[in-house]
């Protein structure tokens, strides 16, 4: 059946209606993009003009620019298909996520959550409000949150007027008074049109007009309700008319005689936006914004990194009329994710039957001993939190955060507990250890975050150290104490070397501190050929023990990544893969990289299994989500790819920057730029200086047209991290947009090319650069690479704008038909595979 279109907007499906149209869920076929398109209702003369007066007011409404509102793209007639009269449509932002009335209606939120909704709706009707737009049917159901944890204020400025002729009811009270209607008998039916009843302001009811105040009342509504759960007015089994009396005339039962957990502040905020009179309430939204925010502030919930980079809401003390956009933009950021962090973090949370633990890094007391000048290095203390967070890992029923996301905090000048709360994690291993002319003396212990005490802990004193053997000791404590108290399950524990001895121990920590080094901040060949020396070192040492050779395998794919090396690497890592999954056959990261190791082998099949075995094995793994959602993106499938980077970001909050950047690529490719900007403005607020995030922003900002910013941005990113050259390509396609070819061809250099034989990613962003560039030949070529080293995006590479001038291409034709069969495969299989899982 054919498919309906309106102007350049195809009909996907229907996904509701109301009493002023009919909504649907459309592509924009110009810009390849989802929408909701709105028809309006058509019918009498009073119909027509209601109409006309929805289509001025949305026009009116899509000035409002602001990240908390629903952006309204177009308003427009066509002729009806009946013939009879114009059709007029609303085109509006598609906003994927929950209607605040869904989240209500499981309960009292967490106040973390409240708050962040509050300001957030309040700072949207305060963009429109200076507009002089009101809402006129603000509720639940006409907010939205994203799974990103920002709040989209719907259908703004689309509720007409309530006019006191069109009511089915007299507002006032007033029966038998002339020119009004009587006020029906109970168990009548009331409804007004312009508006929901239960949801409107006391003096609405008497003047039929919106104003500010009434907007307040509304939000002051939707608090009481994410705090209580219920209306304190409304209620579903009553006729309307005593709600409508009770909204007019009734105080509402203070929200903490409901919920205790909710502060006084909070409380006071909400009964003066349930003020019976108009000018008892806030002045403007903007009052009532900064109210919250400094509830927020003076309950310290405005941290959302990691701790250590406090992330404050007010960022001077300058007056909110001067805030900039780039501040206007950081605050809306950061309360997204705060949002989006605590709207699971209840009973319901998916974390929340588990156990979580994070091994914070190892405080490295130094030597005692001036005679020792070996000093082990700065990061020596987190590849030992890192190997005991491998190893306690293994265990059923307990997820475990990485401490190597910390690595950049001052861990040693803050309170353990305190860094718990704010990872929300259920236990903390802390420790240090100290180097002496007698040995090596460790200390640590395991800390109950929720119950403020120590659980265990212990000292080793060895004359010599032994990894194998520490790892080996305190994880068995640690397990033996989390298995007494309920908290988890029979251990599984894979065979281990019985000991390692000293300068193995030492060398394999030190390659695993340089190899960390290059991967998260210098990319410097220097540090990737010291971290192989110090892995091969080890494995010739002792051949049996199975970390060493996974690290040797992951250094190994370092180079083809990067450029610094061919095929030969590849090769070579996977001959260490499989000497470390024969040794440790259930080795997480063994297994997770092996699977990167085949997508460059262009292996697909093989990886997407590797992947389904992990999945099935290691689900509280979350680098384990991280890959599935990477694949799950080249393949595609976007969606499914959110669900698993969402799960990665649940199991582990402190790496958060790293699983938004891959958020946002995947709002790249729906074509949702809006939401993909709001993920990077997150990132970057955490992370200002991360480099995929940056790389990621300079695309975004070539997507939306700024040429020349996304240049500076991406140039900057390069001149700072040489080995990032999956950039240049992206650099290239910027100059040929603004007719340099000269300049773009400079960045097709040869790590260039022999990076993107080994990086489907790269592949692809090379072809588009040859496509754009008008090389049919070498477009061609690096598409077919891209594809066999796994990167089967038929959606995306079926309307890239890049590629326009290929369409009607035999080859390129071809390529498509064979990859959109792929697509239909993967797709199918992938949703077998994920239905399994939730089973």
């Amino acid at each position: 059946m054919k498919r309906r279109i309106i102007s350049h907007y195809e009909f996907v499906r229907k996904i509701g209606a109301g009493g002023s149209g009919v909504v649907f869920l459309a592509t924009d076929t110009l810009l390849q993009r989802p929408v909701v398109l709105k028809l309006l209702k058509r019918g009498a003369l009073t119909a027509e003009q209601v109409r006309t007066t929805q289509l001025r007011e949305a026009r009116l409404a899509s000035a409002i620019d602001h990240p908390n509102v629903c952006a309204i793209y177009e308003v427009g007639e066509v002729p009806a298909e009946s013939g009879d009269g114009a059709e007029a449509y609303i085109v509006m932002q598609y906003i994927p996520g929950q209607a605040l009335d869904k989240l209500i209606a499981a309960g009292p939120a967490n106040l973390q959550l409240v708050l962040s909704a509050g300001i957030q709706i309040a700072d949207g009707l305060a963009a429109a409000h200076s507009l002089g737009i009101f809402h006129r049917d603000l509720k639940p159901a006409n907010v939205m949150l994203t799974e990103g944890g920002l709040i989209k204020i719907l259908d703004f400025g689309l509720a007409r007027r309530l006019n006191l002729d069109e009511t089915e009811f007299d507002p006032s009270g007033n029966s038998g008074t002339a020119g009004r209607r009587p006020v029906p008998p109970p168990g009548a039916t009331y409804t007004a049109r312009g508006g929901t009843i239960a949801y409107m302001a006391p003096e609405q009811f008497v003047t039929g007009q919106s104003s500010v105040q009434s907007d307040l009342f509304a939000l002051g509504l939707i608090l009481y309700e994410l705090v209580t759960g219920r209306h304190p007015f409304h209620r579903p089994d009553a006729p309307e008319f005593q709600s409508i009396r009770a909204i007019q005339f009734a105080d509402p039962t203070p929200p903490r005689e409901i919920n205790r957990n909710i502060p006084i502040e909070l409380q006071s905020v909400i009964l003066r936006c349930l003020e019976k009179q108009p000018s008892a309430r806030f002045a403007s939204a903007a009052d009532l914004r900064e109210a919250l925010k400094t509830i927020m502030m003076a309950h310290q919930l405005d941290t959302v990194g990691p701790p250590g980079e406090s992330v404050t809401l007010l960022p001077s003390q300058r007056p909110p009329a001067v805030e900039t956009p780039e501040e206007e933009k950081r605050t809306t950021g950061i309360l997204s994710m705060l949002a989006e962090r605590f709207r699971e973090s209840g009973p319901t949370a998916t974390t929340a039957k588990q156990n979580t633990l994070v091994v914070l890094p190892f405080i490295n007391f130094g030597t005692s001993s001036k005679q020792n000048e070996s000093q082990p290095s700065p990061l020596y203390g987190y590849a030992l939190a890192d190997a005991l967070a491998a190893r306690l890992a293994r265990m059923p029923s307990l997820i475990v955060r990485p401490s190597s996301s910390l690595a950049t905090i001052p861990t040693h000048q803050l309170d353990p507990l305190a860094i718990g709360r704010k990872l929300l994690v259920h236990y903390v291993l802390a420790g240090n250890f100290l180097r002496s002319d007698q040995g090596f003396d460790l200390n640590w212990q395991l800390l109950d975050v929720n119950g403020q005490s120590v659980r265990t802990g212990g000292s080793i004193s060895v004359a010599s150290f032994d990894l194998v053997a520490v790892q080996t000791e305190i994880s068995n404590e640690v397990f033996s104490t989390l298995q007494g108290i309920g908290g988890l399950t029979t251990s599984h524990h894979a065979a281990q070397p019985s000991s390692l001895s000293q300068d193995n121990s030492e060398d394999y920590l030190q390659a695993r501190a340089v190899l960390s080094s290059f991967m998260s901040r210098t990319g410097s060949r220097e540090d990737l050929d010291r971290a192989r020396e110090l892995f091969e070192s080890v494995t010739t040492q002792d051949v049996d023990f199975a970390p060493g050779w996974s690290g040797l395998g992951i250094t190994h794919l370092q180079y083809a990544s990067h450029g610094l090396g061919g095929q030969m690497h590849v090769l070579e890592a996977r001959r260490a893969f499989d000497k470390a999954l024969q040794l440790d056959p259930g080795s997480v990261e063994s297994n997770l990289y092996r699977v990167y190791m085949l997508l460059s082998r262009g292996e697909k099949e093989s990886a997407r299994h590797g992947i389904e075995n992990l999945l099935q094995s290691a689900g509280n793994d979350w680098n384990v989500h991280l890959v599935a959602g990477q694949t799950l993106r080249i393949d595609g499938m976007y969606e499914e790819a959110l669900e698993q980077f969402n799960t990665a970001l649940r199991l582990n909050p402190s790496n958060a920057a790293l699983i938004y950047n891959n958020r946002a690529r995947v709002f790249q490719y729906q074509n949702q730029l809006e939401l993909a900007a709001d993920e990077l403005e997150k990132g970057l607020t955490l992370e200002p200086k991360q480099p995929l995030l940056r790389i990621s922003l300079g695309y975004q900002q070539m997507r939306t047209g700024d040429l020349a910013k996304a240049i500076e941005t991406l140039e900057k990113v390069t001149s700072e991290e040489k080995s990032l050259r999956i950039v240049y390509p992206t650099i290239a396609l910027c100059y040929v947009q603004l007719g340099d070819r000269e300049k773009a061809a400079t960045f097709i250099v040869d790590e260039t090319l022999s990076a993107a034989e080994a990086d489907s990613e790269m592949a692809y962003r090379l072809a588009t650069y040859f496509a754009l560039e008008g090389d049919e030949s070498e477009a061609l070529h690096w598409l077919r690479r891209a594809i066999y080293l796994g990167n089967e995006n038929y959606p995306w590479f079926s309307i890239n704008p890049a590629w326009r001038k290929l369409g009607g291409h035999g080859d390129f034709e071809r390529i498509l038909e064979d990859l959109k069969k792929s697509f239909r495969k993967n797709q199918k299989n992938w949703r077998r595979l994920l239905a399994q899982l939730r089973d």
